[in-house]
């Protein structure tokens, strides 16, 4: 009997971990990566966030720290790589007061791409980029806690 009911419990608590995880929400932002070579010796890294309607991400750059926390990407990379351009976002932000800081703020309301050009002295084997992503969205009702994605792509040698 005693085995039985053991049965039965890791039946029921199983079922209840696949309905508590059918149940989590899809997080509104998420993040994808790729790296792509465009000549032997150089490449771009894009990185995209994916806006959920109704969502908003906040700018990379905020007029205040009284508000919301900017998102912030940090790369890391091998030193046979250097970074030749900014980080380019595809959209304009929209900047808007926002009552719920007090403060102007700025962010993305649709999907962005960010994109960031390189070189590499080494065009057989680059190697591996990884990029720490740290966002936060909100929506008109609330607002995610800051949350870090981390991604990794190997760059594969330029295809001719």
């Amino acid at each position: 009997m005693k085995r039985y009911l053991l049965i039965l419990a890791c039946v029921v608590a199983a079922a209840m971990g696949i309905a508590l995880r059918a149940q989590a929400p899809e997080s509104p932002i998420r993040w994808r990566m790729s790296v792509k070579m465009t000549s032997a010796t150089e490449g771009v890294v894009t990185l995209k966030a994916t806006v959920a309607p109704g969502w908003h991400l906040y700018s990379t750059t905020l007029p205040s720290s009284d508000g919301p926390r900017p998102t912030v990407i940090t790369f890391s990379h091998p030193t046979s790589m250097t970074f030749t351009s900014p980080l380019k976002a595809s959209a304009a932000v929209v900047e808007k007061d926002d009552p719920m800081f007090g403060v102007r703020l700025a962010w993305w309301d649709t999907d962005v791409t960010f994109t960031r050009q390189f070189t590499t002295t080494s065009a057989d084997a680059p190697g591996k980029v990884d990029v720490k992503v740290t966002f936060m969205g909100c929506n008109d009702e609330t607002c995610l806690p800051p949350a870090t994605v981390e991604l990794s792509r190997t760059v594969k040698p330029f295809a001719k």
